[in-house]
């Protein structure tokens, strides 16, 4: 009973100094609150012990060893309706909050909050720390905040109708939103440009601007909401590790020469040295306790860019560009000691109202982009002069050759007509020769070589095309009496008379007659039935019958046999397999008495 009174007393002691809330109630920014410092680990452990409130509003607080600090909030709402709130912790690098909410005499409800817990667990799930209060009609209501962080306190409070809240968080987030995409924009630029030119340090420029922007991420809470908020481990060492990344990555763009260099060049490699060892010290860091990790990764990083000030002014390049790379400097070091400065409990407040370190970030990112370009222009305008000096050096060279390249010109003129000459008579002769090679010097027709290589090949093609190929061997009968009654000469003009009488019988351009030796003659006929090839032998049979000729005063007549043979060709690796069987059909017409043509037909088996 005596707990139960306790707790009345110290109710009512806190609503002396309770905020109205009423149903209008829109924001109270800068709330105040009462804090004191206590060993307790629970809030009933807290009130049994009586502590000592104290007044606080936007000061850091910095709890004495073995202590925890306690914020304790007070409201009263004397209207007829709940009224809805949210209670913003406006700093987002807390490490652990327990919010206590009790509503006159009742049981307190625990909310838990903090870098400490993944953003699942949050009781609202938003980059800021945000206590949902519900506040019944015509009550009292007290808010027990414990913290717990790595450095000192900061603990900027404000109060929100939802909706207000909401319309607040959509403009700030639209204001930063543009920013933050100046920065991506600068990044896409970089690395477009890397990309088209191969450039490396526009690659060194897309990293530490995109180092930038995931330090900025980071501080307002977005990178813990959208990028890793199941990484509780990265939420809290990720300050730490952007700020050493981000000041070391100026040195890969220093050794391009886009910054001064700290170094001549011929200590060049100290700056690579300098980038492994410091590496290789932000990670060991990160083993450290997260107070001891951050102010050493802000030690070093502020004595990097103190180094880069001291090596720039003690440095041989012109003033403006000391200068420029010097205020360059100078804002990084506003920066980072600004960002210090909180950690340290030398600022108090809301540091996300106060866009110290965004905009200084930006004005980095537009520098290094708008070097980077330089640096590139600069190259490229380098390179035409060197362009157009060799250029100039090899058009003087070009003058001083004209006078050779005409004497060459003209040798050159007077050896390529020598040339075409010889060239034209060399093709006239091969002509010559493959015509000599091709036609038979007698008859003028194609010969047997050519016949076996146009055979072979409409032997393939009726393969192919399962085209009937027709083939016609023709004899002059008797043709050992001509020779031995008229002469040889008399036998010549016979054959040569023969050829002539059978190319007049040809009417389709792939026809061709092949003298095969001797008075034999073959006639192939591509894409040709049996019947036409046999109706055409019959008229060569015949106008040879009937043609009568005259040989140095002689009346010579004669006439022919013939054999063929039609199919359509099944096996490619035999072609002779025509000519011997025109050639049986041939045989076959000597033996039943000259003068006729016989069609020669395998049998069925074969």
């Amino acid at each position: 009973m005596l707990w139960r009174w306790l707790l009345i007393l110290l109710c009512l002691s806190g609503a002396v100094q309770a905020l109205e809330v009423s149903a209008e109630f829109k924001q109270h920014q800068a709330l105040s609150y009462q804090y004191t410092f206590s060993q307790a680990d629970t809030i009933q452990t807290l009130l049994a012990s009586d502590p000592h409130w104290q007044s606080g509003q936007r000061q850091p607080l910095k709890p004495p060893a073995n202590t925890q600090a306690w914020i304790r909030v007070s409201l009263h709402n004397p209207g007829p309706i709940e009224v809805p709130l949210l209670l913003s912790i406006d700093n987002n690098l807390l490490d652990k909050i327990t919010a206590y909410i009790r509503h006159d005499d009742a049981s307190f409800l625990t909310l838990a909050l903090g870098d400490a817990l993944p953003l699942m667990q949050r009781p609202i799930k938003h980059e800021a720390q945000l206590i949902p209060l519900e506040l019944p009609a015509q009550s009292h209501s007290q808010v027990y905040l414990q913290l717990s962080h790595h450095g000192t306190l900061n603990i900027p409070l404000s109060l929100w109708h939802p909706i207000e809240y909401l319309k607040y968080k959509s403009k700030f987030n639209l204001v930063y939103g543009i920013l933050a995409g100046f920065i991506l924009a600068m990044i896409a630029i970089n690395f477009t440009l890397y990309s088209f030119t191969r450039r490396r340090y526009f690659l060194h420029g897309t990293f530490i601007i995109g180092l930038f922007w995931l330090l900025i991420v980071h501080l307002y809470g977005f990178g813990y909401r959208y990028l890793y908020g199941s990484s509780v481990w990265l939420q809290q060492y990720g300050q730490s590790l952007l700020v050493m990344f981000s000041t070391l990555a100026l040195i890969p763009i220093q050794r391009s020469k886009a910054l001064p260099n700290l170094l001549p060049i011929k200590h060049d490699r100290k700056l690579t040295h300098l980038l492994v060892l410091g590496l290789i010290l932000t990670l060991l860091s990160q083993l450290l306790p997260l107070t001891h990790a951050t102010f050493a990764a802000y030690g070093m990083a502020l004595t990097l860019v103190l180094g880069y000030i001291v090596c720039t002014l003690r440095s041989r390049y012109r003033r403006t560009t000391k200068v420029t790379a010097l205020l360059i400097y100078l804002i990084l070091l506003i920066t980072l000691s600004y960002q210090l400065g909180f950690e340290l409990g030398l600022f108090g407040g809301a540091q996300l109202d106060r866009p110290v370190t965004y905009i200084c970030y930006l004005i980095l990112s537009l520098y290094i982009s708008f070097v980077l370009t330089r640096q590139f222009i600069l190259e490229r305008e380098k390179h035409i002069k060197t362009q157009q000096h060799k250029l100039a050096r090899t058009q003087a060279e070009d003058a001083l050759l004209k006078e050779k390249l005409k004497l060459q010109e003209q040798a050159q003129e007077e050896l390529e007509n020598s040339i075409d000459e010889r060239t034209f008579e060399l093709q006239v002769t091969l002509r010559e020769l493959e015509k000599l090679n091709m036609e038979d010097p007698m008859t003028k027709v194609k010969n047997r070589r050519y016949f076996d290589k146009r055979l072979m090949m409409e032997v393939r093609r009726s393969r192919r095309e399962q085209t009937t190929l027709s083939l016609i061997i023709l004899d002059i009968d008797f043709f050992k009496k001509v020779n031995d009654n008229y002469g040889h000469l008399a036998g010549d003009h016979t054959i040569c008379a023969f050829a002539r009488l059978i190319e007049q019988h040809l009417k389709r351009p792939h026809d061709e007659v092949f003298r095969y030796g001797g008075e034999e003659f073959v006639i192939l006929l591509p894409n040709t039935s049996q019947e036409g090839a046999l109706e055409l032998a019959e008229q060569i049979r015949l106008a040879t019958e009937a043609n009568e000729l005259k040989v140095a005063g002689h009346h010579i007549k004669f006439t022919t046999s013939a054999g063929v043979y039609s199919a359509i060709a099944q096996n490619t690796n035999n072609p002779t397999l025509f000519t011997d069987l025109a050639d049986k059909g041939l045989y076959m017409a000597k033996q039943q008495g000259r003068n006729r043509i016989c069609i020669y037909q395998p049998k069925q088996e074969t």
